[in-house]
């Protein structure tokens, strides 16, 4: 997708987009793209998404588009890149907050929307269940300044692992309520019939757990309910379709809120599974079957929001019909999420990638 970015009369190139990755020697990898000639830029970093209090870190030559700078601390950094001299800084960080015990704690800001407008950074998380955060953890957590967790896992794993912060039950389940768990592990044998339990257990979660969905949302717009996080226990399941939900809620584009998605691949790694791969096996599950549940397979997820479209007719419609939201309270979370929103930007969003 072709984004617009927001030109200075000075230049007539723009940085459109930037992307932040730690590397294993605490490194930050910065790369961006330019819309324009090629132009020198100048790149610099700071403890907020908020570029003006930035510190100056070096200029990068024209035709350059990457650059690693050397492990800054401890925390979280911020990185701006802008056109030398003028032009619009546009402000990224990697994703992943760099916890020690957790591993898939992740931002949803900074994705771009169809309307032109940003997500904000540091506003909305998904994450991992949190009983694994660490001393050292619960130090940077508390520099997030969260006021809410919501946590979307059910009592008996809310009994074993309980988180070490105050948080919110809001169990989601892919099933109608009052519905007894299945009995045995499902049928199949193969890593595509794990998977398909993957796509079974989003499309559920969208038809039966809407209306905590609606809570959520809701709750996130109020005032005073941000910064917040929602998780699950590996962040990828019950979180990733409430985390696409509230992209496309935000007018993220399709193919990005896959990639989202996706991210889980990246971060949470085979050897953070070993718990959970055992516990499908005892249950009955084939290794092959139990290999599949432990992907994060995009076509899974495509398809469970093709089911949204087809089904409720779009994310709108399916939060201000069966997730009983109102039309005030979803407009209330645009508006405190996306920053640089148009007031047409509520039709555009409206209409569905």
């Amino acid at each position: 997708m072709r984004r617009t970015p927001a030109y200075s009369p000075a230049v007539d190139s723009a940085v459109t987009r930037v992307e932040v990755q730690t590397q294993p020697d605490g490194a930050l990898l910065v790369r961006w793209e330019i819309e324009g000639p090629p132009v020198d830029v100048d790149v610099a970093t700071g403890e907020s998404a908020d570029h003006l209090d930035h510190r100056h870190e070096m200029q990068v030559a024209a035709g350059r588009t990457s650059v690693q700078l050397a492990g800054l601390g401890p925390g979280r950094t911020f990185v701006s890149v802008a056109p030398r001299g003028s032009g619009p800084a546009v402000v990224a960080a990697d994703r992943r907050i760099p916890f020690e015990g957790i591993s898939n704690f992740r931002d949803l800001g900074g994705y771009h929307t169809r309307s032109g407008s940003t997500v904000r950074w540091g506003l909305v998380f998904r994450a991992d269940a949190l009983h694994g955060l660490s001393p050292a953890d619960l130090a940077l957590y508390d520099r997030l300044g969260l006021r809410a967790v919501y946590d979307l896992r059910g009592d008996v794993e809310r009994d074993e692992r309980p988180n070490p912060v105050p948080s919110r039950p809001l169990t989601v389940v892919g099933r109608p309520a009052g519905t007894p768990p299945p009995v045995g592990p499902p049928t199949g044998q193969s890593v595509a019939d794990g998977e398909n339990v993957l796509r079974d257990l989003y499309v559920g979660l969208i038809d039966h757990a809407a209306a905590q969905i609606g809570e959520l949302f809701t709750n996130l717009g109020d005032q005073g309910g941000l910064p917040a996080v929602f998780h699950c226990h590996a962040g990828k399941d019950r979180t990733g379709i409430v985390a696409a939900l509230l992209l496309e809620t935000l007018g993220v584009d399709r193919e990005t809120v896959l990639d989202d998605y996706e991210l889980t691949a990246r971060y949470r790694l085979r050897t953070h599974q070993e718990g959970t791969y055992q516990r499908l096996l005892d249950l009955g599950m084939s290794a092959e079957a139990a290999a599949g549940v432990l992907t994060a397979p995009r076509w899974a997820m495509h398809e469970a929001l093709d089911h949204l479209d087809d089904r409720y007719g779009g994310v709108d419609r399916y939060l201000t019909g069966r997730a009983a939201m109102s039309a005030p309270a979803l407009a209330r979370l645009r508006r405190v999420l996306v920053e640089g929103r148009r007031d047409a930007s509520a039709s555009t969003l409206a209409t569905g990638p």
